[in-house]
Parts: C-alpha cells; sequence; structure tokens
C-alpha cells in the first residue's frame, strides 16, 4: 500500500508497473527492452556498428529495480541507441564473458568492442555515458 505522502506528493506517483510524474503517465520502455539468453544472440548484437548498451541485472537486485526508471527515460531520449537487458542468474555465460562482477552494470559497446562499462546504480553516469560516446560517434563521423 502506498503511503500518504507519496499519495499527496503532485510530483511523483509509483505504481506496480507505471510510472507518473507531474501528472503525466510514461509507461515502462524497459519492458520491451530485448532481453539476451544465449551467448551466440550476444555476439550477434555486439557486433553491430551501433552504439549499444547491455543492462546486466538480476530480478533479485534491489539496485537493478531503482535504474529501470532511469534506463527507461535513456531509451525515450535516444532511439538511436539500442539497448539490451541480460539477466546474470539466467545467463551466466554471457556475465562470464563480459566478466560481471556486480549488479547492475551497464556494457557500451560499438563495432564489436567494449568501450565502457558501469559497474552500480548510476543513472547520472549512465547518461552522461550515452550523451558522451554519442558525441564521439558524431566528432568521428567527420
Amino acid at each position: 500500500m502506498l503511503s500518504r505522502t507519496l499519495l499527496r506528493n503532485p510530483i511523483i506517483r509509483t505504481t506496480p508497473s507505471k510510472l507518473f510524474l507531474v501528472g503525466r503517465r510514461f509507461e515502462s520502455h524497459y519492458s520491451k527492452v530485448i532481453k539476451l539468453t544465449t551467448p551466440a544472440e550476444f555476439n550477434k548484437v555486439m557486433n553491430s556498428s551501433d552504439l549499444s548498451i547491455f543492462d546486466f541485472y538480476a530480478t533479485w537486485c534491489g539496485p537493478c529495480k531503482a535504474m529501470i526508471p532511469h534506463i527507461s527515460q535513456a531509451i525515450e531520449e535516444n532511439p538511436d541507441v539500442k539497448f539490451y537487458k541480460v539477466d546474470v542468474d539466467e545467463s551466466p555465460e554471457i556475465a562470464k564473458i563480459c566478466e560481471i562482477v556486480a549488479m547492475p552494470t551497464f556494457i557500451f559497446t560499438k563495432d564489436g568492442k567494449i568501450i565502457d562499462r558501469i559497474v552500480g546504480a548510476n543513472p547520472h553516469g549512465l547518461h552522461t555515458n550515452i550523451a558522451v560516446l554519442k558525441e564521439k560517434a558524431a566528432f568521428d563521423k567527420k
């Protein structure tokens, strides 16, 4: 049950599946992210020329759950970036390939190479890395 403070707060209200922000309802874009389960799937999408972000998470991980609204926002703001998710408990082979030691971990790839990673729940780092890597990609095209 939601607390009275949360219900009275005009800025943020939540339900299990939706985020309400300043009276507007946002569906979670995270639920539409492709979930990878095999190393073959991972290798195929990792070799893409697009900037790709892989969210390594666990269903029991509180910080992973706390990042979902931030990931959803990043998806909405960056339609040119590909997002994927990997449950480390269901796909330990992929986690081993990427040397995942903590959750959440975000792996940034382009052209088959890991170009950056963020370990831990860091919303600011996620948004900043996306902006910097997109700017770098635009600069490299010139």
